[in-house]
């Protein structure tokens, strides 16, 4: 088995609170933009707004993700400069239909013009920034094999970013979901 075929690793207080509001400070001062779904945007598909993030804080959450993706995939995880990480606020809505995270040319493309970034890379890191108790649905799904979460501040999410792992977000019924998004470049051990 390669590391492209394990199953998403999820490991709660993965992250330091203390990162986390920092992260949520950045986005609380920070105007919000709508995010696309493969370029267009369509609230019937996903219902987001996005921040980029500095690089500091960036590099923070991999060093303190990286010693559980070295146990569960067997890789080091890489920044990919050219792209920023980016933090993700759901209100009430549909979330994000069922797709995967890898980069399509359509994406690639679109992105020429309508200034999304395009977040590409080997690895999908979510790390949820604010409490499960803070908004209704939104819960974190996989379609194969079927797995639903909504684990605390601070959890980490992991899973390659292969068309294999097919993910969404459960429709928003109430609050925010805050998660920060990171991609990741992967060098196997």
């Amino acid at each position: 088995m390669t590391w492209k075929n394990r199953l998403p690793l999820v490991v709660e207080s993965a992250i330091p609170l203390s990162l986390c509001g920092a992260l949520m400070d950045h986005v609380k001062s920070h105007s919000a933009r709508p995010r696309t779904y493969q370029g267009v945007i369509d609230e019937s598909l996903r219902k987001s707004e996005y921040v980029e993030v500095p690089t500091h804080l960036e590099e923070a959450v991999i060093y303190y993700s990286a010693p559980y993706l070295r146990g569960h995939f067997k890789i080091a995880a890489k920044r990919i400069p050219a792209q920023p990480a980016v933090i993700y606020r759901y209100g009430p809505g549909v979330g994000f239909v069922a797709h995967h995270d890898e980069v399509t040319d359509i994406e690639r493309e679109r992105a020429r013009t309508n200034g999304q970034p395009v977040v590409g890379g080997d690895l999908t890191l979510v790390v949820w920034l604010n409490t499960p108790d803070s908004y209704g649905g939104g819960e974190l799904f996989f379609e194969n094999p079927a797995q639903e979460i909504k684990p605390p501040c601070g959890s980490l999410a992991a899973f390659p970013a292969t068309r294999d792992h097919i993910h969404g977000v459960r429709p928003i019924t109430s609050g925010e979901r805050v998660t920060l998004v990171v991609r990741t470049d992967a060098e196997r051990l």
